[in-house]
């Protein structure tokens, strides 16, 4: 069973979490244009951690924060948020762009985070690829199809009917303006240079078909000083929803690994 929280920050605005099971908390953060629902496949790892799964800030319930925001400005959402919620220290996972802002919380906020678990992440933008599906979505953000993107996630994440409808359900709910400038801040995110200053485990996580996001996984791994690198077999980018049960063994084997004095 879930429970819902509002957590308000500092400035007033809310954010809803999500928390499934009990013990060490794992924060899961998702993509621009999906909320918490990107984690939906996942729910089980709550037998073994206490699931927090938030909504950034102008995704489904949560108010936005003004514009211009910074990466910088969601990280301390997050840090609020588990410290509100009565926790010092978490395992943080973060999918696609919500890997570059695990870096961010990571590197503001050291002792807060005991390990960190990037899944099709990247610390920079710096090829054609990437650049391209960057510029397409802030395209169609700026016009405000934010219907538009949340099914087209749908459409790659999953594939029966009624697990799409809720997905688009809770994408369509992202404000637009909020959308826009969130892809904007992550296009231009960069961390490489500052990843040696990360001192905890890192599961860094590819999909063995993503081959385009492989060389970030390699970029990630010669800088972070304790990072492994996995390929998922059979898998695209989408590992959160294809490859859900993949996925939560590896987690649950190298949480387990963290030393318990770190967590």
């Amino acid at each position: 069973m879930s429970e819902t929280s509002i957590v308000s920050s500092a400035k007033g605005s809310k954010l809803a979490v999500q928390l499934y099971g009990n013990g060490q908390p794992l924060v899961c953060i998702h993509a621009p244009g999906i909320g918490m629902i990107n984690f939906s496949r996942l729910h089980e790892l709550a037998e073994h951690f206490q699931l927090i799964l938030p909504d950034l800030p102008g995704h489904g319930a949560s108010d936005p924060l003004p514009i211009p925001f910074t990466m910088a400005d969601l990280s301390e959402t997050l840090e609020e948020t588990i410290h509100a919620l009565g926790h010092e220290r978490v395992v943080v996972m973060g999918y696609s762009q919500g890997a570059s802002l695990a870096l961010k919380w990571c590197l503001r906020h050291p002792h807060s985070i005991a390990g960190l678990v990037l899944v099709s992440g990247f610390s920079e933008v710096n090829e054609w690829y990437l650049h391209s599906r960057f510029y397409l979505a802030e395209a169609i953000a700026r016009m405000g199809g934010v219907g538009v993107l949340a099914r087209s996630t749908a459409s790659s994440h999953l594939d029966k009917e009624s697990d799409k409808e809720r997905w688009i359900t809770h994408g369509s709910r992202t404000d637009a303006k909020t959308l826009h400038h969130l892809y904007t801040i992550g296009h231009r995110y960069r961390c490489t240079e500052r990843l040696h200053e990360i001192k905890q485990p890192v599961l860094l996580l590819y999909g063995q078909q993503d081959t385009h996001m492989h060389p970030y996984g390699k970029l990630m791994g010669k800088h972070l000083p304790q990072a492994r690198m996995v390929s998922v077999p059979g898998v695209k980018h989408q590992i959160v929803t294809r490859a859900a049960e993949p996925l939560s063994r590896l987690c649950i084997e190298f949480i387990g690994s963290i030393p318990v004095s770190s967590v």
